[in-house]
């Protein structure tokens, strides 16, 4: 008895993906396959994709299950934003590290297999971004090679991000899953910039690794925002970041002089 439990323990282990690959997704059916489909072409098999539907209403769900059947793991939710879409893949996910895909955006064939190479030769890194292609959808412009810097001090890392010197794009990321016990998950209160918000707590404790390679490519399409209401909740989120950091201004102007703004 005590070794069928042993072999099923094993059994588990084996099971368990190195990758969760989280996608959510709110009426983008067409592209939400593309998202899929770019993580299904992935030369790394060693992962599990879980689509969350936030209330979609154009036929998402009977398309994802005619076309990828029990290849993704499919979970609907009434309408209530990317950050609890997100917080849903998260708390299903059975991997070892999340990697988030927005579903308007593709994977590069190879984005996993790097992924696994440096986490696996760099066993302290817990979060993880690399280089992208910024692609205007609908525009003239060419597609353009984004570059998010690197550093190797935590504090200057966490300030860059404090002061948005650089766009760490979710769609690049994968985060160790235990990260999450520790900072939490995503902000529901946000509208926007959810994702900076995680990145900052992240930074609290983790030091973000940047690998220099393209690796995703993020489609930018025009989005309506009010750019007042944007800079409102950047206060908000600044303002949280200054507590969780426990940074006065006499600290924030002393990281301003050594690291420039």
């Amino acid at each position: 008895m005590q070794e069928t439990k042993g072999v099923q323990r094993q059994k588990k282990k084996k099971r368990q993906p190195f990758f969760s690959v989280v996608i959510p997704t709110h009426n983008r059916r067409k592209r939400v396959s593309r998202a899929i489909r770019s993580v299904l072409r992935q030369s790394c098999k060693d992962f599990e994709i879980i689509v969350v539907d936030d209330g979609s209403k154009d036929g998402t769900k009977r398309k994802i299950r005619r076309n990828f059947g029990s290849k993704v793991r499919y979970f609907y939710q009434t309408k209530s934003g990317p950050s609890a879409a997100r917080n849903k893949g998260i708390q299903h996910a059975r991997g070892n590290y999340i990697a988030f895909l927005d579903s308007d955006d593709v994977f590069l064939r190879h984005k996993l297999k790097h992924n696994k190479r440096y986490l696996r030769k760099h066993p302290n890194c817990k979060f993880l971004y690399s280089w992208y292609y910024d692609i205007p959808v609908g525009h003239k412009r060419k597609r353009k090679l984004k570059k998010p810097r690197s550093y190797k001090s935590l504090n200057r890392f966490r300030h860059s991000l404090y002061r948005r010197k650089f766009t760490i794009r979710t769609s690049t990321v994968v985060v160790h899953h235990r990260c999450f016990q520790r900072v939490g998950r995503f902000n529901r209160k946000y509208r926007y910039s959810q994702d900076w918000d995680m990145w900052l707590r992240l930074a609290k404790f983790y030091l973000g690794h940047c690998q220099r390679k393209p690796l995703v490519k993020y489609n930018r399409y025009k989005k309506k925002r009010s750019p007042r209401k944007i800079r409102k909740y950047h206060r908000r989120i600044k303002n949280n970041i200054r507590s969780v950091y426990r940074w006065k201004k006499k600290k924030i102007r002393r990281l301003d002089r050594k690291y420039g703004r």
